[in-house]
């Protein structure tokens, strides 16, 4: 490959996810990671794009900034935006038929959706790897509640997943996913290494994804990517979104449904 070609590579990918890493385009151009060094510098010096640690990101103008998503516990986040929380909830689950297979991972928006579906519906599978979720829902007589093994974190009573053959087996209607950061550039992102493998998992068996974020995680990032935002098919969130980051999300081709907080 020309070195030309692979910046036109380069930078169709950066238009493509918001986001390029050195280690896939090592991957994806089979060259070494010096040539990639290279590359980028050069596409930089054109003012084509910025480096950062790992990757590169759009030149300024083009990029959003983007916040750091520090550590909250669950304690703190089962008690926080709960308005919030439960209207995009309460919107999410008028995609739910009764008799369906649906996903939900772990985390305080996916516990609300639990009890969503719990106070809504007679007769569901649910496959979740959360704990609280599973506890909620098992006092519901027409459900079949499948509990994903793995390790447990013991502070998000979560179950992390690098093992268990169970996922491959299993298809879902719809996976409703729960994360700590969405951003037009960087995509979706979350705070688990292992829990993240599960939601990956989850993603690739359901027929269709939604994200259900309260408008404080937009605009932030937080360690573990999880997927570019157009990978998934809706985006819930509530109407105190900022204006700006909502046009850039819709402008990625996700289909984003704002929905006013609760009284």
């Amino acid at each position: 490959m020309l070195a030309q070609q692979r910046y036109d590579r380069i930078l169709e990918l950066l238009n493509k996810n918001g986001i390029v890493h050195n280690a896939e385009l090592v991957k994806e151009m089979k060259v070494s990671s010096e040539t990639v060094r290279k590359d980028m510098d050069a596409l930089e010096k054109q003012g084509k794009l910025k480096r950062v640690h790992g990757g590169a990101l759009p030149v300024s103008g083009k990029q959003m900034q983007v916040q750091k998503e520090d550590y909250i516990s669950l304690e703190d986040r089962n008690t926080s935006h709960m308005k919030e929380k439960a209207a995009i909830a309460a919107y999410a689950a008028e995609f739910v038929r009764e008799n369906q297979a649906v996903g939900l991972d772990y985390g305080s928006t996916s516990l609300v959706m639990a009890k969503e579906l719990a106070r809504r519906f007679t007769s569901l599978t649910v496959v979740t790897n959360s704990i609280q979720n599973a506890v909620i829902l098992s006092e519901c007589p027409g459900f079949t509640v499948i509990l994903v093994g793995g390790i447990l974190d013991k502070k998000e009573l979560s179950l992390g997943n690098d093992f268990s053959q169970t996922l491959e087996s299993l298809h879902l209607d719809i996976l409703f996913m729960s994360v700590s950061g969405v951003h037009p550039q960087v995509g979706l992102t979350d705070q688990g290494l292992s829990e993240a493998r599960v939601q990956k998992q989850m993603c690739q068996i359901a027929d269709r994804t939604v994200v259900l974020a309260d408008s404080g995680k937009f605009g932030k990032a937080s360690l573990v990517k999880l997927c570019v935002l157009n990978e998934v098919d809706d985006i819930i969130t509530d109407s105190a979104v900022d204006e700006q980051i909502k046009e850039a999300v819709k402008q990625t081709g996700v289909s984003l449904h704002v929905v006013p907080a609760a009284e």
